[in-house]
């Protein structure tokens, strides 16, 4: 089997498999989970080899799912796509490695690493999907995966809240991205993200709508504002969950996303407006929301959507040193910012809150966990020698000279620097807050806090370390992985060749870094002042609009303000309910036929008839008639029963014994059924109707049936209508063996005979009649409508 389909469907077999083991041998349930990282991690290293054994080409691999449909299941494995897999994996592994030692005995191990692997599943075949079709469906699995997952304690009312809003807004999203891909399949002729970005001008070809909705899928999934409002409430999971999710993965998706679609999309004229402006929006948005929370989860999660703000300028801007700077904060993001979380698990499994406001001088208490954090902290902040220097100085570099909108050039160096000030100063508040200053007041934390075992140390110190090797030692990835997901990125087939140092020597972002942590650390010393100027704002718009309210608003009156509506549509009015359901298909259907060009000549033409067809033709009409004015089951039962034997007397006339035959079983079948159910349920009532509620009646059983004859009369004389008919002439000898073709199509085409559809007939009636004999059973005892 290739590398890559362990690499991305061995995670969904553990994901099946471990609840039913780890439910019963607990002691082992992490050690079995964490099979899916460490496979997947094996299965990349084997695929990395064939990657680069190829000249680290594009390679495809594929197996057919529809093949009818032309549909395949296809993976694409390049730089940019080894990179994320390698990342996925990785920090999953670091992640199940932690959960171990987060976890309480008495939680459902089997469901959290259930959906944990089954969420790494998806994302991994996200970031290999090839077909566009493969990569929606892997899309809203971790939709789906995420829900579950930040709903794990499900007994809290804010979980369920943080699940479903999570839900509804990166799974709209994902349905946007879908309308999106329609689109562009339908615009380009392609669905394969490979042959896409190989083919030129495809920017050209994409409408407006089509380029909005895909960036509406990335901006849902990566929590760009407006469509941030999901992330903090996320938090309601797990810390291990929010680690990997909601720092590393997940709401990386739409990252990978619009760096995937770059070579395809960012020609667009839109391109540079419409991405800028949301990153731009999102990282001084989410940076000054950081500075209004207490919940260090909360804290992160806000600096989260700003770093996220961040790397979508950074995607917005385009061109080779804005590519490059995404890649590495990538890296830097995911690794420092899941450290965070995990201290942030490690302070409330330790103290048993996360309310800095209850915290204090926690580096005295928990000295080993203060040092992780702050290493962590100073690389996004962008202090050397860790990693975070060098993608801030990319950052501050290209905003100088930025691609994009040329008319906005001279405003995105002060932008820029200002949100490189935010980001400092939450991360200062941060470490403040938790390890440096008093609690406040008199209210401290339920436990004093201590540093925890090695062990539960062991998952946010391997990151650290990697943050701190990557601003060290920028060599060991720059050509193993920052490159070639780079130049993936960047498409036409380019080629990069760089070398990452700390220093560059005293320049414009080097002073610009220098202006924004002296800046942030005297904003920090008068902490207080920043807070009330917030919370002063805060109070000014606490009455005006926002994304929350909206979200909130909109779900009040899908769940309140719906339900006069429903009521007035479902009231238990079996009458209104049939009227409604012929009544609007047959208008709608009346409505596609007025529109059409018939042509002229399409009536056809009255050739006469007999006297026995006409007499049976009026026989039809008048049982037909006498079904529905005969108050009594049974003689309009033997009505319609004479109604279908008269149209098989018909079929006889016109020299089609075949269908007299079939119609006379089908018909003798009916009735019988017919008589077995009326004979178990209850008699009926009639209800008196006024004069005007039985000529609407006639009224809608007279456009109806005019309805049907008409539309039955065009469809067979027109030929605007494509139909099979053709088809059953053609192959009808050849098939079948002779050339009537009802026949053929009763027994060949159909799959079984006249006897066979009998016997299939007999068998629902048995079941219809057990059914209305329990329903009758229930009306005698009153249990029951």
């Amino acid at each position: 089997m290739d590398p890559i389909f362990i690499a991305v469907f061995f995670p969904f077999a553990v994901a099946v498999a471990v609840p039913y083991f780890a439910n019963r041998y607990r002691a082992i349930a992490a050690w079995m989970a964490i099979l899916a990282p460490a496979v997947s991690l094996w299965a990349l290293v084997l695929l990395y080899g064939e990657w680069s054994a190829a000249g680290r080409g594009a390679l495809l691999y594929s197996f057919s799912w529809v093949p009818s449909a032309g549909l395949d299941v296809s993976f694409l494995v390049d730089g940019l796509s080894i990179m994320w897999g390698f990342l996925v994996a990785g920090v999953a592994f670091l992640i199940v490695l932690y959960s171990n030692s987060y976890l309480h005995e008495h939680e459902d191990m089997g469901r959290y690493y259930g959906w944990l692997t089954a969420f790494m599943g998806s994302m991994m075949g996200v970031v290999f999907a090839d077909h566009l079709l493969t990569l929606f469906i892997f899309w809203e699995l971790t939709s789906v995966t995420s829900f579950f997952l930040i709903g794990f304690w499900s007994d809290r009312k804010a979980a369920l809240y943080g699940s479903q809003k999570a839900l509804l807004i990166t799974g709209g999203g994902g349905l946007a991205m879908l309308a999106g891909f329609l689109l562009l399949g339908q615009a380009t002729g392609e669905w394969h993200l490979s042959k896409l970005i190989a083919m030129s001008g495809v920017a050209g070809k994409v409408s407006l709508a089509a380029f909005v909705l895909i960036i509406l899928g990335a901006a849902t999934k990566s929590a760009q504002w407006p469509f941030h409002i999901w992330l903090p409430n996320a938090m309601e999971a797990p810390t291990p969950i929010s680690a990997f999710l909601h720092s590393a993965t997940m709401v990386k998706a739409g990252i990978y996303l619009l760096s995937r679609f770059y070579p395809i999309l960012g020609e667009h004229p839109a391109w540079g407006y419409v991405v800028i402006g949301l990153g731009m929006t999102t990282m001084i948005a989410g940076g000054l929301l950081s500075l209004r929370a207490y919940d260090l989860k909360a804290i992160l999660a806000y600096g989260t959507i700003s770093q996220l703000g961040l790397i979508v300028t950074f995607l917005g801007f385009g061109g080779r040193e804005a590519i490059i700077g995404s890649t590495l904060h990538l890296y830097n993001h995911a690794a420092a910012k899941a450290a965070m979380f995990m201290v942030v698990g490690i302070i409330d499994h330790e103290t048993g809150t996360r309310d800095i406001r209850l915290l204090g001088h926690l580096a005295r208490r928990m000295p080993r966990a203060h040092i992780l954090a702050v290493l962590a902290a100073i690389s996004l902040i962008g202090i050397p020698p860790m990693g975070g220097f060098l993608t801030k100085e990319m950052l501050y570099g290209v905003s100088i000279h930025p691609g994009g909108p040329g008319e906005w050039a001279a405003f995105w160096p002060w932008i820029t620097l200002a949100a490189g000030i935010i980001t400092a100063l939450y991360h200062l508040r941060f470490l403040g807050g938790a390890f440096w200053t008093p609690a406040e007041g008199t209210e401290i934390s339920p436990k004093p806090g201590h540093d925890p075992p090695s062990t539960f140390l062991s998952a946010p110190a391997i990151l650290v370390a990697l943050a701190v090797a990557f601003g060290v030692a920028p060599g060991l990835i720059e050509n193993t992985f920052v490159a070639p997901a780079a130049e993936a990125t960047l498409g036409g087939g380019v080629r990069l060749d760089f070398h990452l140092t700390l220093w560059h020597g005293i320049n414009q972002p080097l002073v610009m870094s220098i202006i924004t942590v002296t800046t942030a650390g005297f904003l920090y010393w008068k902490l207080d002042w920043v807070s009330a100027v917030l919370n002063g704002a805060a109070e000014l718009w606490k009455n005006g609009p926002g994304p929350n309210k909206a979200y909130d608003g909109a779900i009040f009156i899908l769940k309140e303000r719906t339900w006069p509506i429903l009521l007035s549509l479902q009231d238990g009015n079996l009458r209104r309910y049939l009227r409604w359901s012929m009544v609007v298909p047959a208008l709608l259907l009346l409505g596609v036929g007025l529109s059409m060009d018939w042509g002229e000549g399409i009536w056809p033409a009255f050739q006469g008839t007999t006297f026995i067809g006409a007499s049976i033709c009026l026989l039809i009409s008048i049982s037909a008639m006498g079904t529905a004015l005969f108050p009594g089951r049974l003689p309009a039962i033997l009505a319609l029963g004479t109604a279908g034997y008269g149209i098989a007397s018909l079929y006889i006339v016109m020299k089609a014994p075949d269908l007299a035959l079939t119609q006379i079983m089908i018909e003798s079948a009916s009735i019988i059924l017919f008589l077995l159910a009326f004979w178990v349920l209850p008699e009926i009532k009639i209800i008196p109707k006024s004069a005007s509620r039985r000529a609407r009646d006639w009224g809608i059983a007279i456009f109806l049936g005019v309805l049907s004859a008409a539309g039955m009369a065009l469809a067979m004389n027109s030929h605007n209508l494509r139909t099979i008919a053709d088809y059953f002439i053609r192959t009808t000898k050849p098939i079948a063996g002779f050339r009537n073709v009802v026949n053929a199509i009763i027994v060949d085409y159909r799959g079984y005979d006249t006897l066979g559809e009998i016997t299939v007939l007999v068998i629902s009636g048995v079941a219809i009649y057990a059914m209305l004999r329990i329903v009758g059973t229930m009306q005698e005892d009153g249990e029951g409508h």
